[in-house]
């Protein structure tokens, strides 16, 4: 390594591994470079290899919401994995300034959802969301932009995996951002990581971890029987819908949380029922039409739905988005603004990802409700 690169000084460490600031003397740049702690408890080997995964995962997630890995490699002081060096503050360091006003707050859950849906489809889970892994660093317009890093305990999860532990059977991590699976040792999914990050939002908008106590006993019983103020208690000026949202990251049970990043995403300010001035013209502001109208789109969206469904098992990934277009024109027309959200998601995913298109037409029952709810309570004169 070094007749390519310049160690200039110790920046990070971390359970494994030291981070160091170098500079590339082939590209002419400043890197940063993470080595093995040699000379732990554990075997040196397993270190080894534990960083070289690291870096293979890393270099599978070309995003700009996630650390960028540049180059590999082994050398006689042990193996090391080059990556981007960021100019920047941790999500910790920004918060002890003071909590995250709701306008950058929701630039922030998007991003890094947006970093997560990217390790979610090639399997990959984080494990280790915590606030010293949120990096926000400034773009030369002067917007911001928010990176995860150290996938240091990430592994391909193309089946469910359980919580790495270490030697003691301590368990890695920090225990205020773990979702309760990892201490009951249960089979892990991307909605780990969403409790985690979950846990995150509530600290970024209050300064204060949800799930608190003196010992780790005391915040691990926290998680376990779910016990935490809620976040509209601590921030009143946070909209509703928003700390539900952050609460509903942080269920207890995995199933109650989002299936993962993507639908936690679409649940992030999610798109008004109907477009009222809209519907209105369409109607002529009358109340009977607008009955009728609902009832010939229920109808005909129902048929629609269920040929969707037909053309999605059997792969007929074209036809279908044909078929979403055809609910989507109708709905816009209409002024049905979720129902066309759903439908311009299955457009976009009907030829790569049967199962979330399913899971997305699943919501048009439920979004018709709330259409006749919303129209009920208009005041048509």
């Amino acid at each position: 390594m070094s007749e390519r690169y310049q160690i200039k000084e110790k920046i990070g460490s971390g359970g494994v591994g030291v981070v160091y600031r170098a500079y590339d003397t082939k590209l002419h740049r400043d890197v940063a470079i993470k080595r093995v702690l040699l000379g732990t408890e554990q075997d040196n080997d397993d270190l080894t290899e534990k960083l070289l995964e690291e870096a293979k995962v890393l270099s599978t997630l070309n995003h700009p919401n996630i650390v960028t890995v540049h180059d590999v490699g082994v050398d006689n002081e042990g193996p090391f994995v080059v990556m981007e060096l960021l100019k920047g503050e941790t999500l910790d360091q920004i918060i002890e300034r003071g909590v995250m006003p709701v306008e950058d707050f929701e630039i922030f859950a998007r991003q890094t959802l947006e970093g997560l849906i990217a390790a979610q489809s090639v399997n990959v889970l984080h494990r280790d969301l915590k606030p010293p892994n949120i990096m926000i660093t400034w773009l030369p317009s002067g917007n911001f932009q928010f990176k995860i890093l150290d996938f240091g305990l990430a592994k391909f999860a193309r089946a469910p995996s359980t919580q790495t532990v270490a030697q003691g059977h301590s368990i890695l991590g920090s225990i205020f951002f773990m979702a309760p699976e990892q201490f009951e040792q249960l089979p892990l999914d991307g909605r780990t990581d969403l409790y985690s990050l979950g846990a995150l939002f509530y600290y970024a908008l209050t300064a204060q971890h949800p799930f608190q106590g003196d010992m780790a006993a005391q915040v691990m019983a926290a998680h376990m029987m779910h016990q935490f103020v809620p976040l509209r208690l601590l921030r009143p000026d946070v909209p509703d819908e928003i700390s539900e949202w952050v609460e509903g990251l942080m269920a207890r049970e995995m199933d109650d949380r989002p299936a993962d990043a993507r639908a936690a995403l679409e649940g992030l300010n999610p798109p008004k029922v109907i477009d009222e001035k809209q519907f209105r013209e369409v109607t002529g502001n009358d109340p009977v039409t607008a009955g009728e109208l609902i009832d010939e789109f229920s109808a005909e969206s129902d048929q629609l739905l269920e040929k969707l469904i037909r053309e999605l098992e059997s792969g007929q990934g074209l036809v279908a988005k044909e078929t979403a277009e055809s609910i989507r024109g109708t709905a816009a027309t209409l002024g049905f603004t979720e129902i066309t959200k759903l439908a311009k998601i299955i457009e976009v995913y009907a030829g790569s990802d049967a199962d979330h298109c399913r899971n997305i037409a699943g919501k048009f029952p439920g979004a018709t409700d709330r259409i006749r709810e919303t129209v009920a309570g208009i005041k048509w004169r």
